[in-house]
């Protein structure tokens, strides 16, 4: 990759890590953290992972941390 690429592709990223930074920034709504969490309970039980883990994380989404 030439020199002039690889600033172009430095400074796009920069732009879009300013550009999407704020959204980033900002906390998940619970229901999408609820479905996020559900996901990764999916994805972890189809590859075959512990029991337990499947455990911890709908413990989790059933029990939200409060905001202080």
């Amino acid at each position: 990759m030439t020199r002039s690429m690889q600033a172009s592709l430095t400074a796009i990223g920069r732009q879009l890590h300013d550009d999407y930074l704020p959204t980033l920034a900002q906390p998940l709504p619970s229901d999408l953290k609820d479905l996020v969490a559900r996901l990764v309970a999916l994805e972890i039980n189809k590859r075959g992972s512990s029991k337990r883990a499947i455990a911890v994380l709908q413990s989790a989404t059933a029990h939200p941390e409060s905001k202080a």
